[in-house]
């Protein structure tokens, strides 16, 4: 009974010791915030930053048009007036005139614009700062209803259901491949995969970087890839009872990781049609069509020595192509740009996981392993056929 009474407090105590690091840290942040300027007056001044609104979204409604601004600056910055191309123009606004740091308000503009012609908007700072948005083409700002609905899910479907169940009918001709050769069509799916990743990471870091101060930097687009990463690594952990993925597993990890990355080419499409960007939206549908059709294949490679039903098929298309369609829904009907640069960050941290699954497999299946010609000729391999296939997309 004293042993067990003196371990309470022992266990108690060393808890207690881990909160004090950071109750010192927050004491010392604290005396930093509350010092103000001082502090940096040590080593010397920066000039303050211009009084700019970040212009987050420009809505054409019949008769008006409704521009969503905020305030990036860690200052107060009030709406002075409102220019649509270089005229000052009679306007309300939704919300507060004066905002904080990263609030918004909705500035209401009465104007008869144009289906489809060029038009400025200008929102200027109490201060004489004036923040420009060009649109190429005024176009009607679609509202949710069930025809809008339906086109962003067709849209969707096109993008990434089709071509994945296209690739996966390449599963008949990977049955009958000699071992070498699965492992190679094993390793491309690693390139493919991990050409997926880089690209949504890339894409994840240019929109952070278009966003305010405050709400970017690189620690968001880690904390998606983290986040995705280690709960994939959790899903594997659970599907192969802690071993390595195999068959339908190693296949819904795959699914899942090109889902993941095929919500984000959705959320890119319905974002640009809502912006009335019709052309860019076009040519994204046909370029991801064209560079979707090896995921299939990718999909396929885990489950071509394994039996599988054509349902179970039918379920591994929708977890990597339905996803499209979720994106597109959400780029067309809201305008998040922090849900867009945590989409491409998880769908980065996804595949990569997978890519270790994968490589786990190869190594432990491929005749020579990772260091044979098929594993490194397939890896190569589907870096390319998704390099190449994106260049003929655009």
């Amino acid at each position: 009974m004293e042993a067990g009474s003196a371990t309470a407090p022992g266990r108690m105590g060393w808890r207690l010791w881990a909160v004090v690091p950071v109750l010192l840290l927050a004491i010392a942040v604290g005396v930093v915030v509350t010092s103000g300027s001082s502090l940096v007056d040590l080593v010397g001044t920066n000039p303050p930053p211009a009084d700019e609104f970040d212009i987050r979204r420009v809505e054409f409604k019949p008769g008006e048009i409704r521009i969503t601004v905020r305030n990036p600056q860690p200052d107060d910055l009030t709406i002075a007036n409102v220019n649509v191309d270089d005229a000052v123009v009679p306007y309300t606004v939704d919300g507060s005139i004066e905002l904080g740091r990263l609030r918004s308000s909705t500035i209401v503009v009465p104007f008869d614009w144009v289906e489809e012609d060029p038009i400025t908007v200008g929102v200027t700072s109490s201060t004489g700062i004036q923040t420009v948005r060009e649109i190429p083409a005024a176009i009607a700002t679609p509202d949710p209803a069930l025809r809008g609905f339906l086109g962003y899910a067709v849209i969707g479907a096109l993008v990434g259901i089709l071509p994945v169940a296209l690739g996966l009918l390449w599963l008949p001709a990977l049955r009958q491949a000699s071992p070498a050769w699965l492992a190679a069509f094993m390793a491309l799916t690693a390139g493919l995969l991990v050409f997926l990743g880089l690209e949504a990471l890339s894409e994840a870091f240019a929109l952070q970087a278009a966003l305010p101060s405050a709400l970017g930097g690189s620690g968001l687009v880690l904390l998606g890839v983290a986040l995705s990463f280690l709960g994939m690594t959790a899903l594997s952990g659970r599907l192969s009872s802690g071993g390595t993925a195999t068959g339908f597993a190693l296949a819904l990890l795959v699914a899942i990781g090109i889902g993941i990355h095929n919500l984000g080419e959705g959320l890119a499409i319905g974002a640009s049609f809502a912006l009335g960007e019709l052309q860019l939206g076009t040519f994204l549908i046909v370029g991801f069509m064209i560079h979707n059709i090896t995921e299939g294949l990718g999909i396929a490679a885990p489950v071509a020595k394994t039996r599988v039903t054509l349902l179970a098929l039918v379920a591994l298309a929708l977890i990597a192509g339905a996803p499209a369609i979720l994106g597109a829904w959400i780029g067309g009907y809201t305008s998040s740009d922090v849900m867009g640069v945590l989409f491409f960050a998880i769908a980065a941290g996804a595949a990569f996981q997978v890519v270790v699954e994968v490589g786990r497999y190869v190594a432990r299946t491929a005749p020579g392993g990772l260091r044979s010609s098929y594993a490194i000729g397939g890896f190569l391999a589907g870096i390319t056929a998704m390099y190449l296939t994106g260049v003929l997309a655009g």
